[in-house]
């Protein structure tokens, strides 16, 4: 069971890194572009997680924008 599932993750691994042509470079190379990688992925899902998804609690048939954007004066504008 446990060599089945070896070999299946060393199959992908190997297709990703045939796809991505990441088998040409050297380990440390690949390493760096790997964290590179790893932390744009968390940069981009902290933004999602603070910012969109707050954003997106605050939308609603009543929403103004000035309920939705802090610091905007409210002028009597619905979002629907």
């Amino acid at each position: 069971m446990l060599d089945n599932l070896v070999e299946f993750a060393s199959y992908w691994w190997f297709r990703y890194l045939m796809v991505t042509e990441l088998y040409m470079v050297e380990k440390w190379e690949r390493i760096t572009i790997h964290v590179i990688f790893m932390v744009l992925f968390c940069v981009f899902w902290y933004f999602n997680y603070s910012v969109l998804l707050s954003l997106a609690g605050l939308i609603g048939p009543s929403a103004s924008m000035a309920d939705i954007i802090p610091g905007v004066q409210g002028q009597g504008i619905k979002v629907t």
